[in-house]
């Protein structure tokens, strides 16, 4: 089974989500920099990922995003 980048970057943006150290939502910023992406590419990917309802978006100046689900049930 072949998984393209998109899909792999995908997830590592997930394991992102999954282990971040706060409660709350983390920016798309700190996630491209921790993939080494751009953040238009990280981005696009967690809008990907919030469109098939996998993480959800928090708006505002503290926002960013968060899992749609326990990372247990994912």
């Amino acid at each position: 089974m072949k998984v393209t980048s998109m899909e792999e970057y995908g997830l590592r943006c997930m394991l992102q989500l999954a282990l971040a150290q706060t409660d709350g939502p983390v920016s798309v910023a700190l996630i491209a920099e921790n993939e080494g992406l751009s953040n238009e590419y990280a981005g696009k990917l967690l809008n990907l990922l919030r469109q098939a309802e996998l993480v959800k978006s928090v708006r505002g100046r503290n926002g960013g995003f968060v899992l749609a689900h326990p990372p247990a049930d994912i």
